[in-house]
């Protein structure tokens, strides 16, 4: 029997982005890689959520959205070469060398919508 991989996920909020209108989610990563990787590489820039993939289901609680975009990545342990107990410069590395080094398999963006917040997540599936 063959395990699957955990697939772990690292949100970093990204300021200052906007998402280009009618512009197809396949291009979306090569608009926004050289973005992704200055985030990924500032060290005053905090972690969102690290850990398993959210369900990214705040249903329109603003307690539990951020008014503005972020980037998520999800990637499994073995393509990161860490795991979920990772120290956490550790885990920025692991997913900036994916980002530098692989195309996403796919790519998606959640909108949740509160009643003063708008959360936009970019999604990158790796």
């Amino acid at each position: 029997m063959m395990i699957e991989p955990t697939v772990l996920s690292l949100t970093i909020e990204a300021s200052n982005v906007s998402l280009p209108v009618g512009m197809p989610d396949s291009n979306l990563f090569s608009h926004f890689q050289t973005k992704a990787i200055a985030l990924l590489k500032d060290e005053t820039l905090g972690v969102h959520h690290f850990g398993m993939v959210p369900d990214n289901s705040a249903e329109g609680n603003d307690e539990l959205l951020v008014d503005g975009i972020l980037f998520r990545f999800d990637a499994n342990e073995e393509l990161l070469g860490i795991d979920e107990a990772a120290a956490p410069h550790l885990v920025k590395q692991a997913f900036l060398a994916v980002v530098e080094n692989k195309e996403p398999d796919f790519i998606s963006v959640l909108d949740e919508v509160g009643p003063t917040k708008k959360e936009m997540t970019i999604v990158f599936h790796f």
